[in-house]
């Protein structure tokens, strides 16, 4: 088979950077060398200069298709995820119509195959009464629980939440903000709505309040206490959030958590003038919530860093409030954040590899990925740490073509992308072939 050489980069792992070329051959990583060796490459690139990375792992995307094509697909997402530097995605199931059996998860895996740039790997969902497809479903991320219905219509309730505990063996992920907080609260502030006044989108934060989403994780950490099974909390928000995940930590409980770039970067104060463009769920937070998300990945209380990419049409986010869609696109803007923080000496590269390479790889149980390592998959990303550039929504790859990061300006982009050994980006294009592939749990 044909070899690749990586020659005179510096090579980023969770340990630090090092000097050394990497050789490719069959999809795989088969030697890490150290300089002044004499092997050739079929092909060789020079990456003096520039910082090779694992390919990026988001353990937290929505890739929609179905009658949600509209908004984005497998082809044009893996399309925004190489471009990002992201080599493997795990897709959420609350599609249109959602994954919820075995028979759902097969016609999505025939739906998908061919058509992504980057690997990919399936959760499956849980209406509260799937308990037997759920164990008939093979090689999936983990079942993906919502307990509030604004996130999709798959709400569920406390006790098949908790039967879902008793009787599941695969990793729980959890969106958690209580359901009937959030309706109280709701219920509440659009009041206003009745009385024919303009909504204020900055409204959405309280009523998805910090309370309704402490609420739901506590009460999934008890039920993870109980059970001893394994839970892990999908865009962690606020402070308390993080102070209950951190207590029940210490009393031993198998938790993760993860943070989305919006709730590092985005406040309520940017309502002023994003409005409906970050309705999310969870919502942005307070400055003080903000800061305790950077803290938590400073002191290692956070385990990852997962997009939430969610992109929905421009049109759907110049709605009223009340009818606006919630959700971010954030694929091609992950990378280009957390080292712009490196380059600023917020973060250093081995702290932002174990977020995004070893951790996610780690806790889903991801074989051959996350790190640069021989044997490994040839999943790797090539930075160029100079490269300064604004964010255009016209230039992304992502089919809803806004960002809301648009026009600020960010140092440290991806230059080159190799999905399994093969070149897929180069300098702002795709240049490969849909050559990703579903990945395999267990390792």
């Amino acid at each position: 088979m044909a070899t690749i050489l990586l020659r005179n980069g510096e090579v980023g792992c969770g340990l630090g950077i090092y000097d050394g070329d990497i050789l490719i051959e069959g999809g795989k990583i088969v030697k890490i060398l150290d300089r002044g060796h004499r092997i050739k490459g079929d092909k060789e690139i020079d990456c003096k200069g520039k910082l090779i990375l694992p390919g990026f792992i988001d353990a937290h995307v929505h890739f929609r298709g179905g009658k949600e094509s509209y908004k984005e697909d497998f082809e044009t997402g893996s399309a925004a995820a190489v471009s990002g530097g992201v080599t493997t995605v795990l897709d959420m199931p609350n599609n249109k119509p959602p994954i919820l059996s075995k028979k759902d998860l097969e016609a999505k895996r025939k739906l998908v195959k061919g058509k992504s740039y980057c690997n990919y790997g399936f959760f499956i969902g849980f209406d509260g009464r799937n308990f037997e497809e759920i164990s008939l479903s093979k090689n999936i991320a983990g079942v993906k629980v919502y307990m509030c219905d604004s996130t999709g219509e798959m709400g569920v309730g406390a006790k098949s939440v908790e039967d879902l505990f008793k009787n599941q063996k695969k990793i729980i992920v959890v969106h958690a903000e209580d359901g009937n907080c959030v309706s109280k609260n709701e219920k509440s502030y659009l009041a206003e709505s009745l009385e024919g006044r303009k909504i204020n989108p900055s409204i959405h934060s309280k009523i998805h309040s910090s309370k309704c989403a402490s609420m739901a994780v506590k009460a999934v950490c008890e039920l993870a206490k109980k059970s001893g099974k394994k839970v892990h909390i999908a865009h962690l928000s606020t402070e308390c959030e993080l102070e209950i995940v951190n207590k029940y930590r210490k009393a031993k409980v198998d938790v993760t958590c993860e943070v989305s770039p919006h709730h590092l970067v985005l406040s309520e104060n940017d309502y002023e003038h994003l409005g409906n463009l970050i309705k999310i769920n969870p919502p942005v937070r307070s400055n003080n919530d903000l800061f305790a998300m950077w803290k938590g990945i400073k002191f290692g209380d956070i385990d990852i860093i997962a997009t939430d990419h969610a992109p929905h049409a421009l049109v759907e986010k110049e709605l009223d409030y009340v009818r606006a869609s919630a959700g971010v696109p954030e694929l091609e803007t992950l990378l280009p954040i957390l080292l712009n923080v490196v380059n600023d000496e917020g973060l250093t590269v081995a702290e932002v590899v174990k977020l995004c390479c070893e951790n996610p790889a780690k806790i889903f149980g991801l074989k051959g990925k996350g790190q640069i390592e021989e044997g490994f998959d040839a999943d790797i990303v090539v930075v160029d740490m100079e490269k300064v550039k604004d964010v255009r929504g016209a230039d992304l790859f992502t089919k809803c073509k806004w960002s809301p990061y648009e026009g600020m300006s960010f140092k440290g982009w991806p230059v080159m992308t190799f999905v399994g050994g093969q070149i897929v980006f180069k300098d702002g294009k795709i240049v490969g072939k849909k050559v990703g592939r579903e990945v395999e749990f267990g390792g």
